[in-house]
């Protein structure tokens, strides 16, 4: 890894970050491309805490900010499933046309986790002037990382991992309050808005207080507040299906 990052002059006068980047959109964009998890092929692995931790934005601020510079300015994607970070256009200014990049580039693509960066990052790739042989993503044998239910029902599926992180993260009371409400509520709607991502879609129920009434703490029925509350995730999975 690189022990510095060369940022161009014109980003300081480019019309898109002059006319439409706030202060906080410039500075979480500067930091996206010179933090130390950068690598080579402008994809990378780094969490939303990490971030807060090293911006000195809280979380909430964090995921408010990138998915500012993915919807709004479409420079970035991020993946809450894999926390990976995809830099659009970064081959533009960081790839150079030399022949010995080839392997060293291709070797970080492959490492990445979620196919449709993989796939953006081997497009990218295959149209080098020097690749003489084209990479396949799809034909990558990657195995599935397990998931285990959870919950009386069994919808809630999360990998070790995630389900470590979230314990870590929320406490494991609150954690299966989330996963109780939320496994609750898929089953009596019969999943109606076909969630994958069980971790994100923990983590927003614990971070809005799904099925908390306010003032005294009980639980509300999951009859019409769920589907309320949960319907606003459509547009979030949206998002991360499409580049």
């Amino acid at each position: 890894m690189a022990s510095y990052r060369n940022i161009s002059m014109d980003f300081w006068t480019d019309s898109k970050v002059v006319d439409d980047f706030t202060p906080e959109d410039r500075y979480i964009y500067l930091y996206c491309m010179t933090n130390p998890h950068t690598n080579l092929c402008g994809c990378y692995e780094v969490s939303i805490k990490q971030i807060a931790n090293e911006t000195g934005y809280n979380n909430d601020s964090v995921e408010r900010l990138l998915k500012r510079l993915d919807s709004a300015h479409n420079v970035i994607r991020y993946s809450a499933q894999t926390k990976e970070l995809l830099i659009l256009n970064w081959c533009r200014y960081n790839w150079s046309a030399s022949e010995k990049l080839n392997k060293p580039l291709l070797s970080e693509i492959r490492k990445v986790k979620n196919d449709r960066f993989r796939e953006y990052l081997a497009a990218r790739y295959n149209e080098r002037s020097t690749v003489t042989a084209q990479y396949n993503a799809a034909e990558d044998d990657r195995p599935e990382v397990p998931r285990h239910k959870h919950g009386a029902h069994g919808w809630v599926r999360l990998t070790e991992e995630e389900y470590a992180r979230l314990i870590d993260d929320l406490g494991e009371e609150e954690l299966t309050r989330c996963i109780d409400y939320i496994d609750e509520s898929a089953q009596m709607h019969g999943n109606k808005n076909k969630w994958r991502d069980w971790n994100l879609v923990i983590r927003k129920c614990s971070r809005e207080r799904w099925g908390i009434r306010a003032g005294n703490g009980n639980r509300p029925s999951t009859s019409g507040s769920a589907m309320d509350d949960l319907q606003q995730l459509h547009q979030m999975y949206a998002s991360e299906e499409s580049l």
